[in-house]
């Protein structure tokens, strides 16, 4: 794959991407991204960036929990009635955990086994059946690096491809669109070494430029009931280096909040 050159555009496309299924464990996703293409009148482009929900995946490689499957233990339960939580979605949260940060009020913060902070450990029951829930993907940066070699054997176009998630942030209320996965473009582009416009040398930023285009995406992917699991990041101009989500991640010593 050609080496691209860093550069920047003035104006970015976002296109949703509307009519696939609703997925199940199985799927194939790149053919129904392709049969989806088809129905919208698109087609690809090279540099564009393919953002998928964490959910479609989810669902596709099986990461779906029957509830009434679950067996809890007695942290479960403990934590569970604390927080006011469902035993079953404690136990699962527990499951999923490397470590729990902190349990206040109805939320458990964890860091995840992939190495995420977040509410819950990404464990989610909306979109989903009555009575089920959907994990995070078993290794969401696997996923995608395989849904990039496959859309671009089939398309024999250069792209990158992210799949996002809805996270909270340190100090900030609300969610926003996240990546959890990258493969094609950066995590992080590193600017320092660069000149700002009045000549000074930037010596501390880098910028996280998968999340930056998850957030964009979820704009128009949504929340809830949109329907749009997968849209089209057109417009970026970045090199294609190897890359992996574990880039934006801190080391526990230099976690500020922990």
């Amino acid at each position: 794959m050609s080496e691209k050159k860093i550069g920047f555009t003035d104006h970015l496309e976002i296109l949703g991407v509307k009519g696939l299924p609703e997925i199940k464990e199985g799927d194939d996703l790149t053919a129904l991204f392709f049969d989806a293409l088809e129905k919208n009148c698109l087609s690809l482009e090279d540099d564009d960036a393919i953002v998928f929900t964490s959910k479609i995946i989810s669902k596709s490689e099986g990461r779906v929990v029957t509830l009434s499957d679950v067996k809890t233990s007695d942290e479960a339960k403990r934590i569970a009635e604390e927080t006011e939580k469902d035993p079953r979605i404690a136990q699962l949260i527990l499951n999923e955990a490397k470590e729990v940060v902190r349990v206040e009020r109805n939320i458990i913060i964890v860091e995840t086994k992939h190495g995420f902070v977040c509410a819950n450990a990404g464990i989610d029951e909306s979109n989903v059946e009555e009575g089920k829930a959907v994990l995070l993907p078993e290794d969401p940066q696997s996923s995608v690096s395989r849904l990039k070699n496959e859309i671009e054997e089939r398309s024999g176009k250069e792209v990158s491809v992210l799949t996002s998630d809805t996270f909270g942030r340190a100090f900030r209320d609300g969610v926003t669109g996240i990546c959890i996965g990258v493969s094609g473009i950066p995590a992080l582009l590193d600017r320092r070494g660069e000149l700002d416009r009045f000549g000074k040398i930037a010596r501390i930023t880098k910028e996280a430029v998968a999340d930056e285009i998850c957030a964009a995406a979820n704009l128009v992917m949504g929340e809830f009931n949109e329907g749009i699991p997968v849209a089209i990041v057109r417009g970026l101009r970045l090199k294609q280096p190897e890359s992996n989500i574990k880039d934006v991640l801190f080391h526990r010593e230099a976690d500020l909040f922990r």
